[in-house]
């Protein structure tokens, strides 16, 4: 097992920096003193200062927008559920799709050729990786859930994976060639070959041992941080696929997801529904930057 670099990090570490804004998912990067966020129930997308000086709104997609995606000129991808997961109290209308949001917070439709996209990412080669499930059924192993790519400049979408029982998160590895995705239902994280226009499983698996993975975000050790959802947990992977480490919250403290943040990286943000909360602690290992800024 790899040494785990950050053993200090308790439910205790870590402070909220906002609070009261809903059903919260996909933490986002934005400039070195924030994050951007989702709210699934109420159709918004909150800025949130890391120094806690709480939240604002920052933009309304409507329905029930779930992972975000930085993208290149300052605007921001949108996984879009269209409120196929819960109920969402805005009024503006968006069926699942895809959405961007331009920096001064204008809203606009990529695409709804989708089913209901839950996370997503902007690859090295500069399509929109996203996962799409057709369901979201935490106890079946098997699905028809698949790992997407769209051209964002042709509109051009491929089906790169098929087959897979509820696909969450996904987060590229540092050379770009390999895809981590995790599989809510099977409760695992699998690690695929990218080439030749193909992914491949390479035979790398990482096995929740409590909870179901949700989120996910790369360190600069090449270690998987999962958000466990039901787990109310964290749970962090070492290269070997094997757990080098857990961070345990109360009973009933769902986490469902986080990303490396701040100037450094070396703040690591979680979003906890539980109370609308988004959380932040410093961490030892700084994260691994996304695609997009490396």
């Amino acid at each position: 097992m790899q040494p785990f670099h950050d053993l200090s990090l308790t439910p205790a570490t870590f402070r909220s920096v906002a609070a009261g804004i809903g059903f919260t998912e996909g933490p986002a990067r934005s400039g070195t003193s924030d994050v951007l966020v989702t709210s699934m129930t109420r159709g918004l997308v909150y800025r949130v200062a890391l120094s806690g000086d709480g939240a604002e709104e920052f933009a309304e997609t409507g329905g029930g927008p779930n992972g975000l995606a930085v993208g290149t000129e300052g605007d921001l991808l949108v996984m879009q559920s269209g409120a196929t997961v819960m109920p969402t109290r805005s009024a503006v209308p968006a069926q699942p799709g895809i959405q961007r949001i331009a920096a001064d917070g204008t809203v606009s439709t990529v695409t709804t050729d989708v089913h209901s996209p839950s996370d997503g990412v902007l690859g090295p080669d500069g399509r929109l990786w996203f996962t799409d499930p057709s369901a979201h059924d935490l106890d079946s192993t098997t699905g028809t859930g698949a790992v997407r790519a769209l051209d964002l400049s042709t509109g051009v979408m491929a089906d790169v994976i098929t087959g897979l029982a509820f696909p969450n998160g996904l987060a590229f590895a540092a050379d770009g060639t390999r895809l981590f995705v995790a599989e809510t239902g099977a409760r695992w994280i699998r690690r695929y070959d990218l080439s030749g226009g193909a992914a491949t499983p390479d035979g790398w698996i990482a096995r929740m041992p409590e909870g179901h993975p949700d989120g996910l975000a790369l360190d600069a050790l090449g270690r998987v941080w999962v958000a466990g959802s039901t787990g109310a947990n964290i749970v962090v992977f070492g290269t070997d696929g094997t757990v080098a480490g857990t961070i345990d919250f109360p009973a009933g403290h769902m986490v469902t997801s986080l990303c490396f943040a701040g100037e450094d990286l070396r703040t690591l943000v979680v979003t906890m529904p539980k109370g609308g909360q988004v959380l932040a602690a410093p961490v030892d290992c700084p994260g691994l930057p996304l695609p997009v800024m490396r």
